[in-house]
């Protein structure tokens, strides 16, 4: 028999929420601390985080994380702040658990339902953050075809490359805005832009971004038609959409399966058997 304590699931929820809420806060993102100093912008200093935390956090994890936070967008979460949620979630989804216990009396599936509570509770931030990630790539994709072809006619009209990357960022939206002004950012302040555009590859992670970078790059490189390439790859990224498209059209009547399995099914046979069984109960 498990004996629980109410106070120590009432500690335990208000150390988590503590833990979450402190997360919560933004940080600054390290490349505009970057241009800040750079730009000699002074500002106030920020307090450290609390050390013992910080030393739980190894430098693989914290370069994994910090990885995929810059990913998904999120440049005010450091990856600290990513543990703290991750163990602010545990910490909920194991009062979930001792509660679920106290409901079912310490009952062995008590026992199973509370762990496997526990188990989903600290999983939540990083299914949110895989799905930042995926919406994140899924909005750059969208957007990238019709940038290139503004950034094409640019071009061909006659404008430089950094001029042309100035008025085709102002016409588009979301994500790749911000990256795109990033890298403008780090244009403008000297580095070579080359770097600056494989940079922006490395941030975004992503296909199509990492083909248009890899062909604008080899294009300046081999003294190519910088407005050509940039038609035949908004092509290829609507290709490609497209493509991915159909891929998950194709999918749809596995995915059907389940859900016609679960609700549909059991529906039609109610409506078939149905007033015969209710036929046969009032005839009873």
């Amino acid at each position: 028999m498990i004996v629980i304590s109410p106070a120590l699931i009432v500690i335990c929820g208000a150390v988590s929420v503590f833990l979450i809420v402190l997360s919560a806060f933004p940080a600054n993102s390290p490349m505009a601390a970057r241009i800040k100093k750079l730009e000699r912008v002074s500002e106030k200093s920020v307090s450290a985080r609390v050390t013992i935390i910080e030393q739980i956090v190894s430098k693989e994890r914290k370069s994994r994380v910090q990885h995929r936070l810059i990913e998904a967008g999120w440049y005010g979460v450091t990856p600290l702040a990513m543990t703290m949620r991750g163990t602010g979630a545990l910490g909920i989804g194991i009062v979930a658990g001792l509660s679920i216990l106290l409901v079912f009396r310490s009952s062995a599936f008590g026992i199973v339902i509370g762990v496997f509570t526990a188990l989903v509770g600290w999983r939540i931030p990083s299914i949110m953050l895989a799905r930042a990630v995926k919406a994140r790539k899924e909005e750059i994709q969208r957007e990238l075809p019709d940038f290139l072809d503004l950034l094409a006619t640019t071009v061909q009209a006659g404008l430089a490359l950094n001029a042309a990357l100035v008025q085709a960022v102002d016409a588009v939206h979301g994500a790749l805005k911000e990256e795109l002004t990033s890298m403008l950012a780090e244009i403008r302040l000297g580095r070579p832009r080359a770097d600056a555009f494989n940079a922006l590859a490395e941030r975004v992670n992503e296909d199509s971004t990492s083909t248009m970078v890899t062909a604008i790059v080899q294009a300046e490189r081999l003294g190519a038609n910088l407005s050509e390439v940039l038609q035949e790859l908004a092509k290829e990224v609507r290709d490609r959409r497209w493509m991915h498209a159909e891929e998950r059209a194709a999918q749809l009547p596995i995915k059907m399966i389940i859900p016609m399995a679960l609700f549909m099914i059991p529906s039609l046979y109610l409506m078939i058997f149905g007033p015969v069984i209710a036929r046969l109960v009032t005839n009873r």
